[in-house]
């Protein structure tokens, strides 16, 4: 399965199976569970606007990690630039990702700060960065473009498992799989 989300009118981001795999692979499901983080890595596509994110970094024994924080090591950056020179420049930076101890993750004034900086800092293709956070019962993704146009997006595409707990505000996300019972 993958996960479709729309950017704009004409730019979805596209998210394959495998990446998803990788970040779900850490939401924080038992109390023991720290956070984790990484990069997206992945493509634009020349025969249309859209991203592909084919895959992640995953947390590094340099990261600081704790049940409620995540520092990103300078691990990641160098990961990303080993993958750029070994896809022969097509592999880019698309973004960050990390995981919170929530069913439905909401972005701390660190996390908004952290990507602020990267927006501002980070050397990347295209005019936006993505942040997706991975809850323990979804997956939530904003964007930040480099004119500060900050904004969550939605969810496309029909195929995704869905999860809705009727209260109202709630916007559809992503469920994140697993074994935990719901």
């Amino acid at each position: 399965m993958k996960l479709v989300y729309r950017v704009t009118p004409k730019q979805r981001l596209i998210i394959v199976e495998h990446a998803l795999k990788q970040m779900q692979a850490f939401a924080q499901h038992r109390s023991g569970d720290r956070e984790a983080g990484g990069v997206l890595l992945g493509r634009h596509l020349l025969d249309s606007r859209d991203i592909v994110v084919d895959e992640v970094s995953t947390p590094q024994s340099s990261d600081r990690r704790s049940r409620y924080g995540f520092f990103r090591s300078s691990k990641h950056e160098l990961l990303a630039r080993q993958r750029w020179l070994e896809e022969n420049s097509t592999s880019a930076y698309l973004g960050l990702w990390h995981t919170h101890p929530e069913p439905d993750p909401t972005p701390s004034g660190v996390d908004q700060r952290d990507w602020q900086r990267a927006v501002a800092g980070d050397t990347y293709e295209g005019d936006r960065l993505f942040f997706p956070i991975v809850g323990t019962d979804c997956i939530r993704i904003w964007t930040l473009s480099r004119r500060g146009t900050y904004r969550e997006l939605k969810l496309e595409n029909k195929n995704a498992q869905i999860y809705s707990n009727g209260e109202s505000g709630r916007r559809p996300s992503a469920r994140v799989g697993g074994d935990k019972d719901r």
